[in-house]
């Protein structure tokens, strides 16, 4: 499988740094929304907060609310020129995370409280509403409960499965670099998420893109490096050894793997650590067949990618 080249845009760009001759960017949702089981047909996108909740759980007066789930969405219409501008036309992205402020004592009773596990979901659709419903005034004029079917009908993949804090505090969530967030971070288009319970008595409430103060908004993060580009740049056979020689790029592992047939099954041949600067490497392994193949395999950080 070739490199994840990601050619990602962005809108509502919050910061941008250098990362281990990378760069970071963070974007706010332009839409969010949460939806609650007890009423189907009500809308509350437009609320200063998020909401996650198990149907089991209770608010501060230990009364039950029933499930809550959350909506978010994040245009990447503006990402590809400023990535080019810092890291070339050619890059990959090897980080993602979600970023929100949760408040432990919601001010609305509406809300549940607890500490437990929540799923965060990439969705395959971008087209819902956020509406303009509050906790305290909800409407009919974007996502609601009963919409969720519908929604999630189309390619729904796990980004991982977290667990809240309970506390007045920022938190963040590594999200698994699924392909299909790939995908949609390419295309430049929309990338909606959605969370949801896994434990029935966790409520873990946080501000939303509406809240006050946009410091403790939430935010969509990535990590892009420059594509390193390894090759192989020679195999020599002699004396039934196979002498493979490649460059290597500061801050990337690398592992050869090689196999007798081009359809497997591979194996590590060789690895090297991450080095502090570009280089050269090459080492000799016993092929006494006819026929011997390579490929190289680099890793930056938790993510990897073959060439």
């Amino acid at each position: 499988m070739g490199p994840i080249l990601t050619r990602t845009i962005i809108a509502s760009i919050v910061g941008i740094a250098s990362v281990s001759s990378g760069t970071t960017i963070s974007i706010r949702p332009d839409a969010d929304a949460f939806v609650r089981s007890q009423a189907p047909t009500s809308n509350y996108g437009g609320g200063g907060a998020l909401s996650v909740s198990g149907a089991a759980a209770v608010n501060g007066s230990g009364q039950q609310n029933g499930a809550f789930d959350t909506l978010m969405r994040f245009s990447m219409s503006d990402a590809v020129s400023t990535l080019d501008a810092a890291l070339g036309q050619d890059w990959i992205v090897t980080g993602a995370r979600l970023v929100v402020t949760e408040m432990a004592i919601p001010d609305s009773e509406i809300f549940n409280r607890g500490v437990g596990q929540f799923e965060i979901f990439w969705i395959g659709s971008d087209n819902w509403i956020e509406g303009t419903g509050r906790p305290n005034a909800p409407t009919n004029d974007g996502v609601c409960w009963q919409d969720l079917p519908a929604i999630l009908n189309s390619n729904v993949v796990s980004l991982g499965v977290f667990t809240n804090a309970a506390a007045n505090a920022q938190i963040s969530f590594p999200l698994k670099l699924a392909e299909q967030l790939m995908v949609d971070l390419r295309s430049g288009g929309e990338v909606s998420l959605y969370l949801t319970a896994v434990s029935p008595d966790m409520g873990f409430t946080f501000n939303s893109r509406n809240f006050g103060n946009t410091n403790a908004q939430p935010f969509l993060e990535f990590s892009a490096v420059a594509n390193p580009r390894a090759t192989i740049n020679s195999i020599v056979f002699s004396n039934l050894n196979a002498i493979v020689s490649f460059d290597t790029i500061s801050n990337w592992n690398y592992c050869v793997l090689s196999a007798d047939k081009l359809s497997g099954p591979w194996s590590n041949a060789f690895t090297m650590p991450a080095q502090l600067t570009n280089g050269h490497a090459s080492f000799s392994e016993a092929a006494p067949h006819s026929e011997r193949y390579f490929k190289l395999k680099v890793s930056p950080g938790n993510t990897s990618s073959e060439f």
